[in-house]
């Protein structure tokens, strides 16, 4: 999609009601997001809205009791979004295993109309290991694994291998499905079919922002063969879950001398690391 000014949307969304701002999932989760001012520019907190009760311990007597708010507040676990100025390039960090994850996020931004088109979040591939898909002289398998979740599926007719289909029938199993080209038969349909291959492990690995998250892919993987520039070619495994740019950051607990809101930490830490990472963010981007 063309470059969205997210700066100007994230302002848009300061100025809307909370009720504009809430989003329930087809589980029944409840997300609500806020944009939030810090270091020059816009960012987005998100945070699923928690049900269960929470605890604290009372250090003068050892008593365990409920953790109660005042007034009508409650406990939220939330993620951290930043939005880089180029490529529509989105940085995530998330506060605990119970905060939004990528697709509850996707979701939300659509449900909130944050862009004039549907906004699909997948991770950056890096460029290299697209490079080699799109240029490699045969893709001779592309193997997959992943858990269906009924509630966020992909659009129908979007991804290939049947893939809404298997996950209706087995809602509830890991599957794994694997695509290969025979190595021996006639040359032409083997080259037929190695091109179709081709094709269609591109086109799932554009959509795999459908899919990672609520759909638990856990492997994604591409036997090809490549030319190395010297008339010859080379046969390489390409792994995409392994490719992704990310980064581990280590991000301190605020402490009491810091009067500064926790999640400036996060967006300080997301900022970072898109400075480290720029080269291989812009390249991925690149036409």
């Amino acid at each position: 999609m063309e470059q969205v000014p997210w700066q100007q949307a994230l302002e848009e969304l300061s100025s809307k009601q909370w009720e504009q701002r809430l989003f329930t999932s087809p589980d029944g989760d409840r997300f609500i997001g806020e944009a939030k001012f810090y270091a020059d520019s816009m960012h987005l907190l998100v945070g699923r809205i928690g049900s269960n009760e929470l605890h604290a311990v009372d250090f003068d007597h050892g008593h365990i009791e409920d953790l109660r708010l005042e007034g009508n507040k409650g406990f939220i676990d939330l993620t951290t979004v930043c939005f880089l100025e180029y490529g529509n390039i989105v940085g995530i960090m998330r506060g605990s295993q119970a905060a939004p994850r990528s697709t509850a996020i996707q979701h939300w931004m659509n449900a909130c109309g944050m862009a004039a088109e549907d906004i699909a979040l997948w991770p950056v591939i890096s460029q290299d290991v697209w490079t080699k898909l799109k240029n490699a002289s045969a893709v001779h398998n592309f193997e997959f694994t992943f858990r269906p979740n009924p509630a966020f599926m992909p659009p129908s007719g979007s991804s290939l291998f049947a893939f809404k289909q298997t996950s209706d029938r087995y809602p509830d199993h890991r599957i794994t499905i694997k695509v290969e080209v025979p190595k021996r038969g006639p040359t032409t349909s083997r080259a037929r079919g190695q091109r179709r291959l081709q094709e269609d492990t591109m086109q799932f690995m554009s959509e795999l922002g459908y899919l990672l998250d609520p759909s638990g892919i856990e492997r994604a993987r591409a036997q090809v063969t490549l030319p190395t520039g010297d008339g010859l070619t080379k046969e390489e495994a390409l792994d995409f879950l392994k490719h992704h740019v990310t980064a581990k950051k280590r991000v301190e607990v605020r402490s009491a001398e810091d009067a500064r809101p926790r999640y400036t930490a996060a967006v300080d830490a997301i900022l970072e690391a898109a400075r480290e990472h720029a080269n291989d963010l812009r390249a991925a981007v690149s036409d």
